[in-house]
C-alpha cells in the first residue's frame, strides 16, 4: 500500500470520521457480475489520491458471456493519478475468508493486485481531514497482493499489514510473508484467498489456487499479529491488531512508468464461515516432535464443531469420536514418522475443510530434556544430590530456546562421589517403540581432575545395576554423548518395564585430588531413549 504515514493529530481527528460501518449487520456476500444489475447492491468504487477522476471501474463482458470488474487508471502517479483504487462492501467481518478470481495476464497489466480484510477507513472529500490528497484512505487494513508487475517469471503474493496507508513490514521475506510462487507458467489467472482469524494472536494467511477449490499453487507463512511488537513488524509501528472492518479489493501502481494500472476480479466474495483453521501446534513442517504430542489449533468464531483427521502421508483418518475441543492427543504415534493433520471446522452452513498440515515424531523418546523446568527449585526438587549440602550445586542453564544442567562437585570431600538422582512418580517401561538404547549428552571442562562417571538404573523392585565409563571423560569440553545399550541392565536383572530411578554420578569413593574449595563441573542434557544405532 501507500508508503506515506499520517500524523498522530491527523489520526485523532479521523476518529470521529470513519465511516459509519460499525452498525452495519455481519453477513457473506458474493459477487459474480454476471446478472442485469450487481449482486450487492452496495459496492464503492474508490481510489487514493482522487484528484484527476481518471479512475474508473467497469464491468466487462468476455467473449464467452462471463461478466467480470475491470478497475482502470490512466493517468501516472507522477501526474497526481490514483496510486490505488479499490472496491468494497460495507458489512463488518470479524473472522473472514475474502477471495477472488484475480488477473494477472491478458489485458491486465504488470500491476499490484490484492484482497482487503478488516478494513477500516474514511473517504476525505478533499484532502484537508488527513493533510494527504482527496479520496479513500484505508486507516488500517491486513491485505494480500499478487504482485504480477516483474512478469509472469516473477510472481509473487505476500500480505502485509496497513496502517494509516503505510506498509509496516520489516523483512517479510525472513518470516515467508513475502514468497516467490514455483514455476514459470504464470501468465494466466488465479484464485486468491485471505483468511484473517483470531482477536489476539490475529493470523492471517494468503493464498493462491490454480482454481477454486483447485489445487494450491502457493500459500504464504500465516502471519501472527499481536498487540505487542512482532518481529516482521517495523519497531513501534502500530502494534495493535485490527479487529474487524470491511472487505474488499484492490488494484495498485505507485510507479511512474508505466502510468496507472488495469486489473481485473471476479467472483468476488467475503464469508464468516470460510476461513480455515489456523496455529497449528505443532507447527507445519515440524521436526523432533515428542512421540506423546497434543495437537492443539485455533478455530475461527463460526465453529460450533470440528472434524480432525490425521494419518501418514496419505493415509488421514477421521478421528472418531471426534474431539470435544481445540486440542488432541493421538497417543499411537511412531518415531521417525511424518503425519499430516487437518482441522474441518463444522458451522451452520456446513463444513469448512481445512489445511493440511504435517510434523515428524522425533526418532527417540524424552527421559528429561530439561525444557520442563522453568527456576532452579524445580530442577532440585527433580533431581535429589547425595551430599545434601551447600557443597553441590547444580542449577539450570538457559542457552538460546534450550535449557541444560550444571552439575557442579567436590569430590574431594567425603563420601568422594557426588550423585544425583530422579525419581519417577510412575515407573517408566523402557521397551515401548523398539528403543534399545539410553543416551545422554554432556559437556565438562579440560581443568576438571579425573572423576568416574557413571549411571545407575534401579526398578520399581529395588533391582540396579551401574554402567561406568572413562575417568577422564568429564575433562571434554566439547559435548560428547554417551550411549549404553539398555540390554546391559536387563542382563543384570533389572526389569526395563518399571524403570523407578534413574542416578548420574562422579567419583569412586577416593579423594579426586582436588585443590582447597575448587569445584569441578560437567553440564547434563538430552537424556533419550533410542532405537540402536
Amino acid at each position: 500500500m501507500l508508503r506515506k504515514v499520517l500524523s498522530l493529530i491527523a489520526i485523532y481527528m479521523l476518529v470521529g470520521l470513519i465511516a459509519s460501518i460499525s452498525n452495519t449487520v455481519r453477513a457473506n456476500w458474493v459477487e459474480t457480475f454476471d446478472g442485469d444489475q450487481l449482486d450487492v447492491a452496495t459496492w464503492q468504487f474508490v481510489p487514493l489520491p482522487d484528484v484527476t477522476k481518471t479512475f474508473t471501474h467497469t464491468i466487462v463482458t468476455d467473449p464467452n458471456g462471463n461478466k467480470y470488474v475491470s478497475l482502470d487508471e490512466t493517468t501516472s502517479e507522477a501526474e497526481y493519478g490514483s496510486q490505488f483504487g479499490a472496491g468494497y462492501i460495507d458489512e463488518v467481518f470479524t473472522d473472514v475468508r475474502v477471495g477472488a478470481i484475480v488477473n494477472v495476464t491478458g489485458d491486465a497489466s504488470r500491476a499490484h493486485h490484492g484482497l482487503m480484510a478488516r478494513l477500516i477507513y474514511i473517504i476525505d472529500p478533499d484532502g484537508s481531514i488527513t493533510g494527504l490528497a482527496p479520496g479513500f484512505v484505508p486507516l488500517s487494513v491486513y491485505v494480500m497482493h499478487i504482485n504480477w508487475e516483474d512478469g509472469p517469471a516473477n510472481l509473487r503474493i505476500d500480505i502485509e499489514k496497513v496502517i494509516n496507508v503505510s506498509n509496516i513490514m520489516d523483512n517479510p521475506e525472513d518470516f515467508d510473508l513475502d514468497i516467490l510462487v514455483p514455476g514459470l507458467n504464470h501468465a494466466r489467472s488465479y484464485y486468491a484467498e485471505l483468511d484473517v482469524v483470531g482477536s489476539g494472536p490475529v493470523y492471517v494467511t494468503g493464498s493462491i489456487y490454480e482454481y477454486k477449490d483447485g489445487p494450491l499453487v502457493a500459500r504464504t507463512a500465516t502471519m501472527v499479529d499481536t498487540n505487542g511488537n512482532d518481529p516482521w513488524e517495523d519497531e513501534g509501528a502500530g502494534d495493535e491488531v485490527f479487529l474487524d472492518g470491511v472487505s474488499g479489493v484492490f488494484a495498485q501502481n505507485q510507479n511512474e512508468t508505466p502510468p496507472g494500472y488495469h486489473t481485473t476480479f471476479d467472483d468476488i466474495f467475503s464469508v464468516s464461515d470460510g476461513p480455515a483453521a489456523v496455529g497449528p501446534n505443532p507447527a507445519d513442517g515440524a521436526t523432533d516432535v515428542p512421540v506423546d504430542v497434543t495437537l492443539s489449533w485455533v478455530e475461527a468464531e463460526f465453529a460450533t464443531g470440528r472434524e480432525l483427521w490425521i494419518g501418514k502421508h496419505g493415509a488421514m483418518e477421521k478421528v472418531d469420536p471426534a474431539p470435544s475441543g481445540t486440542t488432541y492427543t493421538p497417543g499411537n504415534l511412531e518415531l521417525g514418522q511424518t503425519y499430516e493433520w487437518r482441522v474441518d471446522q463444522v458451522g451452520p452452513s456446513g463444513t469448512v475443510t481445512g489445511h493440511t498440515w504435517t510434523y515428524t515424531v522425533a526418532d527417540y523418546l524424552i527421559v528429561d530434556d530439561f525444557e520442563s523446568y522453568t527456576t532452579d527449585a524445580e530442577l532440585r526438587s527433580a533431581w535429589i544430590d547425595n551430599i545434601n549440602e551447600p557443597g553441590v550445586e547444580y542449577v539450570l542453564l538457559a542457552s538460546g530456546a534450550n535449557n541444560s544442567m550444571l552439575f557442579e562437585f567436590q569430590n574431594q570431600y567425603d563420601p568422594y562421589f557426588t550423585e544425583i538422582t530422579r525419581t519417577f512418580a510412575d515407573s517408566q517401561d523402557w521397551t515401548t517403540q523398539g528403543v534399545e538404547e539410553l543416551s545422554f549428552s554432556f559437556i565438562g571442562e579440560h581443568e576438571n581432575a579425573e572423576h568416574l562417571m557413571y549411571l545407575t538404573l534401579e526398578d520399581a523392585s529395588g533391582q540396579s545395576f551401574r554402567i561406568e565409563t572413562f575417568p577422564h571423560a568429564c575433562q571434554s569440553d566439547s559435548w560428547r554423548q554417551w550411549t549404553i545399550a539398555l540390554g546391559e541392565f536387563s542382563d543384570a536383572g533389572v526389569d526395563l518395564t518399571s524403570i523407578k530411578e534413574i542416578t548420574i554420578g562422579l567419583g569412586d569413593g577416593t579423594d579426586s585430588g582436588q585443590s582447597g574449595e575448587d569445584r569441578d563441573h560437567i553440564y547434563i542434557d538430552q537424556i533419550i531413549l533410542h532405537p540402536a544405532g
